[in-house]
């Protein structure tokens, strides 16, 4: 999938949830708020005013062909802009083959673009001129139509080739971890983030934020082996980590921790004045 270069709205200015008709609504009114677009397609106006192609030049003023190709020029090419953009999009977003999608993009604005003629003929003939059949129409119009957005694609898809990618910037090196022998133990699926320890004889009850798991292990062993994570024991069969208390309450038979996933944790009388002063110190 190829990424977005120069000329369309840049990767970083999209949102997650943004599709390829989203994003080219976007583009679409950036480009009808600037100069650029309305000074190319009055340029275009201005020469088919001057050419007067089509048999305006013999049956129509200069003034009557400005309002004429106005009429036509100046919402076609608002419509097929749209179109255009749109084919890259999709071809960008879903791998499609460039041409193909450029076709059915241009296939697509056969009607609406022969309705604004069809309008602009009406429009004639109030200057006293008859305008041609719907078939003459079609017959000028799909070609012009399909060219068109053949050509403005093709164009789109020679930049993206000739524009190199901008370079990836190096992401950050990030401080190796090294597990301690409890993590090492644990399922891959869990992770390495300890919540609390809870003696069960022989093995310990580990929960971590993605889960519980057992393991034969002592809690006086745990404990020393997590001697460098923010955690403390606080009753002769539980180690909590004070990164995940939500909050204290009293219970029946003395304070009680809140771990932030619902377990409550009773606090031994001997841990007390510990707990207090490391809840203290978490600030």
């Amino acid at each position: 999938m190829r990424q977005a270069k120069t000329g369309y709205v840049s990767d970083m200015e999209k949102t997650a949830n943004d599709g390829p008709v989203a994003l080219t609504l976007r583009q679409l009114h950036r480009q009808l708020r600037g100069p650029a677009f309305w000074i190319v397609v009055g340029g275009m106006v201005l020469i088919a005013a001057v050419a007067g192609p089509y048999y305006t030049l013999e049956r129509l003023n200069f003034a009557e062909r400005l309002v004429n190709w106005g009429v036509i020029i100046g919402p076609s090419a608002v419509l097929m802009t749209f179109l255009s953009a749109l084919a890259h999009r999709v071809t960008e977003a879903w791998g499609w083959n460039w041409a193909l999608v450029a076709l059915l993009a241009g296939i697509g604005g056969i009607l609406p673009v022969l309705a604004i003629v069809w309008l602009a003929g009406g429009l004639a003939a109030g200057f006293g001129i008859g305008g041609p059949g719907i078939a003459t129409l079609a017959a000028y119009v799909a070609p012009s139509v399909i060219g068109v957005t053949l050509a403005v694609n093709a164009y789109i898809e020679v930049q993206d080739r000739m524009t190199p990618a901008a370079p990836a910037m190096p992401a950050p090196r990030q401080p190796e971890v090294v597990a301690t022998v409890l993590q090492g133990k644990l399922p891959h699926h869990l992770g390495r983030e300890i919540v609390a320890l809870r003696a069960q004889d022989h093995y310990l009850e580990v929960t971590t934020a993605k889960g519980q798991c057992m393991v034969l292990m002592r809690l006086g062993d745990a404990v020393r082996d997590l001697e460098g994570v923010n955690g403390m024991q606080v009753h002769r069969s539980w180690w909590i980590s004070l990164d995940h208390v939500a909050r204290v309450e009293k219970g029946a038979n003395g304070p009680e921790v809140v771990m932030r996933d619902g377990q409550r944790v009773p606090v031994g009388r001997s841990y007390r004045a510990a707990f207090r002063a490391g809840m203290a110190g978490r600030g």
